[in-house]
Formats: C-alpha cells, sequence, structure tokens
C-alpha cells in the first residue's frame, strides 16, 4: 500500500466531487456546504490553488495506490496555524485519518512554517479528538465555530501540536542562524575550537565534510532552526556532535534529536564516538540517556580556551 499527498488535479476533481459530496463530511467542516455540486468542487480547487499562491492555505489530496481517498489543508485562524482533514466515508476506519493529521503537520513544517500547531474538532465528534491525540496533538480549550454544512454554530474542541523537534538536510540560508548561534560562552564551555569567521565559511567547511562522507543534519524545533547534529571521521574514528542556540538550551532538544537521529543511523565501522568536556555536565547528561557508554579519556588544546581541555571519550551503545 502507497499512500502519498500530492496537490488535487483535474482529473482528481470527481473524485474529490464525490469526497466532498457527503453530509458526514460537511457536518464536520466549517466551509463545505451539503449538497455540493461538480462545479462547486472545480471552483474550490480553483480557489485553493490562488491561495497557495499568495500563501493563505495549501490542500493536497491523500491518495491510496493512486485512489483518492481524502484531502489534508493548513491554513491561518487569527494568525495560527490550522490543520484540516477529510476522508472519504468508504476508507475510515482504516487509520487514514492519522495518517492525513501526521502528513498535514508534515505540510506544515516542509513548507517552512513555524510554532505550534493547531486543529479543532466538533465536540460531537470524539473519534477526531482520538485521531489528532494519536497525531501528537493535546486538548487547548473550547470554542465555537461555525458550519455551513450545520447552517450555523458548531461546538469546538481546541487541540495544539507543539515542542516538535525534527532532523533535515541543510539548506543554504541556514548557516546565517547557525553561525549565530555558536557564541563565545558555549564555545567556551563546551572546550570549542575556533569560530567560522562568518556563515559563508560555516558553510564551506560543514559541505567540505559532508562531500568528504560526514553527516549533518539541521535541527528544528517547532520548525525553526534550533542547531544541527554531525557525524564525521576524526583521526580514523567516527564521531558524532551536536549544537544548540542559547534560547534552545536546557529543553531536552539535545537528547531527543540525537536520539531521533540514532534510530536511523547506520552502522559505523568501529562504532559511534563522542567527546565531551569534563566540565560540560549538561553534554555528559545527554549522552549518558543517549545510551553512549564512557571508555576514556583524553586532553587536547582549546583555541577559544587558550588552554588543554580534558575530555570524556564515550562510545554508543544504541545498537547493541
Amino acid at each position: 500500500m502507497t499512500i502519498d499527498l500530492r496537490p488535487i488535479a483535474d482529473e482528481d476533481i470527481e473524485a474529490y466531487f464525490h469526497l466532498m459530496n457527503d453530509e458526514s463530511v460537511a457536518i464536520m467542516a466549517g466551509t463545505v456546504p451539503h449538497p455540493v455540486t461538480l462545479e462547486w468542487a472545480r471552483e474550490r480547487i480553483v480557489t485553493r490553488r490562488k491561495q497557495e499562491e499568495e500563501g493563505s492555505l495549501a490542500q493536497r489530496g491523500l491518495f491510496r495506490d493512486g485512489e483518492l481517498v481524502g484531502d489534508v489543508s493548513y491554513f491561518f485562524r487569527d494568525g495560527d496555524i490550522e490543520i484540516g482533514y477529510a476522508i472519504a466515508k468508504a476508507h475510515r476506519g482504516q487509520g487514514l485519518a492519522t495518517i492525513a493529521a501526521r502528513l498535514a503537520v508534515e505540510l506544515v513544517r516542509d513548507h517552512g512554517l513555524v510554532g505550534p500547531i493547531h486543529a479543532g474538532y466538533a465536540r460531537d465528534n470524539p473519534a477526531s479528538g482520538r485521531v489528532l491525540e494519536k497525531a501528537g496533538f493535546v486538548h487547548a480549550g473550547e470554542a465555537m465555530g461555525t458550519s455551513m454544512g450545520r447552517g450555523g454554530d458548531m461546538p469546538l474542541f481546541k487541540t495544539v501540536y507543539r515542542d516538535d523537534v525534527r532532523l533535515r538536510p541543510h539548506k543554504a540560508e541556514d548557516f546565517e542562524t547557525l553561525h549565530s548561534f555558536v557564541d563565545d560562552e558555549a564555545l567556551y564551555q563546551a572546550g570549542g575550537g575556533a569560530r567560522d569567521k562568518d556563515a559563508a565559511a560555516m558553510r564551506a567547511r560543514i559541505e567540505k565534510y559532508i562531500a568528504e562522507g560526514a553527516f549533518f543534519n539541521v535541527i528544528q524545533y517547532e520548525g525553526a532552526v534550533a542547531g544541527y547534529l554531525a557525524a564525521f571521521k576524526r583521526e580514523g574514528r567516527w564521531e558524532v556532535s551536536y549544537w544548540l542556540g542559547a534560547d534552545y538550551r536546557g529543553k531536552g532538544l539535545a537528547e531527543r534529536a540525537l536520539s531521533a537521529w540514532l534510530m536511523d543511523a547506520p552502522a559505523f565501522e568501529g562504532g559511534l564516538h563522542a567527546r565531551v568536556a569534563k566540565d560540560h555536565p549538561a553534554s555528559v547528561r545527554v549522552l549518558e540517556k543517549c545510551e553512549f557508554e564512557r571508555v576514556g579519556e583524553d586532553r587536547y588544546h582549546s583555541p577559544h580556551r587558550d588552554a588543554d581541555v580534558d575530555e570524556w571519550i564515550y562510545l554508543s551503545t544504541h545498537d547493541r
């Protein structure tokens, strides 16, 4: 079974009409009357394409094995990002609504939107509440909406998705932010080396490492660039390192990012190591929570401290 999101094309409009021309969809939606016509469906798709060009929403069809079985969208309400989804009646009860909600979140983040993601559901639709809970949303209060399908008010429960941590490949524009994160205080505590002179120098250095086989991922928090995680060879041995901006430290993000990365990381010949200054207990805790085992120690000269720094050497036991 293959499930994917893609724009609803002209050839999909008839299937979209059948999806929307369903009272059970209309009474749970805000802007879907009942009944609708094929022309209504066509106009809605055309309008939404224009709205996406303007940046006010995005809509995608949910396809299973090439068949349109639902749709997902995001839009803005009172300045907040909000998602919505619908599943065709014949395809409900198969876990597709949860997949749709998760893919809606991915769509928001893939489009570079930052901040909490909201969703509302009718109070008489507890199944949608369970779907959103499975997708990581939490209860955030009550509200009163309107529904064209109901012809009036629709009491709602509000939910919100927040505190998400994600890893993605870097973009050229990330380095202005990443370079700004390398502050003197944190460099000193980490026992770091010399700071790149600017974002361009940082990008050149990182992309050189990647070309030589290193791994490099940007850490996102609620869609915003929060830091990076890298794995590279040092003196013939694979090592992992990470860095967070000052506003993102102390929130458990390093542990969450490293744990997530390790789940899909390849097997490293000779194992995956990490170094941490002995006087940096926060980083020690991150490594030990992520199943790294202390296996040795070392000392090196830190240009930033202009002093020798004693380090612990750790080895990942994650894949044992």
